[in-house]
């Protein structure tokens, strides 16, 4: 009786023994798979932090490069009769598509460059001129999209296409006018001013990205056409 007494009693020992390990057990488990996840929210957020730190400088290095292309585009552009630079060239793979637009680190580009070939330093006019010409150039842009859908209508009806054309030159010259009344009302040019720019900006009133492109088309269309006559003739003169 006492033997099984004693081996009950044990029994019963080596139970809450065990008991007693497992809720430390279960104490030291919750403590570190706190401890866990703790660490891995802080490594969640910098993980967050490092990627809008990336995205920001990579943010910055665009707008730098963006800066970059409009100076270079700026500087090599120029007309020679000192017009306002216009992205692309002569030929018909150079210049922009019809409808197309320039961005607005370019155009802020250039027009800095026109107001201190203007000479115009008070910082608010700068800032009202930029601002009007900006808005009229993105204006242009828009009638461009117009006018280009219409000329792809009606590029092989002569008759319909010059009435368009006609529509064409009368809204930009409207949004020139605008323009140039604007400043001139608000006094952020004067009379000298005023007419170098116009004259600087000729091109860029008259002519839209739609006007180029067929121009430049056109001419391309004409030195294939006058190529044979150049060869004979280099053949006759042989």
């Amino acid at each position: 009786m006492n033997r099984i007494v004693t081996v009950m009693a044990f029994a019963l020992l080596f139970v809450c023994a065990a008991g007693l390990n497992a809720q430390g057990l279960g104490k030291n488990y919750k403590k570190q798979n706190g401890s866990y996840k703790k660490a891995n929210d802080k490594a969640q957020k910098a993980g967050q932090a490092q990627a809008k730190k990336a995205q920001k400088n990579a943010e910055q290095e665009e707008k730098k490069q963006e800066r970059e292309d409009a100076k270079a585009e700026r500087e090599g552009g120029d007309d020679d009769d000192g017009g306002i630079g216009i992205v692309g060239g002569e030929k018909a793979d150079e210049v922009a598509e019809p409808g197309s637009t320039i961005s607005r680190a370019i155009k802020d580009e250039t027009l800095e460059k026109i107001m201190d070939e203007l000479k115009l330093e008070d910082k608010a006019k700068r800032a009202s001129f930029k601002s009007n010409v900006r808005g009229a150039w993105e204006d242009s842009e828009k009638e461009d999209k117009r006018y280009a859908s219409i000329y792809k209508r009606y590029e092989d009806n002569d008759d319909k296409l010059a009435a368009e054309k006609k529509v064409h030159e009368d809204k930009l010259k409207k949004i020139w006018d605008d323009s140039d009344e604007k400043l001139t009302k608000d006094e952020v040019l004067d009379e000298a001013q005023l007419a170098a720019w116009k004259k600087t900006s000729a091109d860029l009133r008259e002519k839209t990205a739609t006007d180029r492109y067929y121009e430049a088309k056109k001419k391309a269309a004409a030195g294939d056409d006058d190529e044979p006559k150049k060869e004979k003739k280099e053949e006759d003169d042989k």
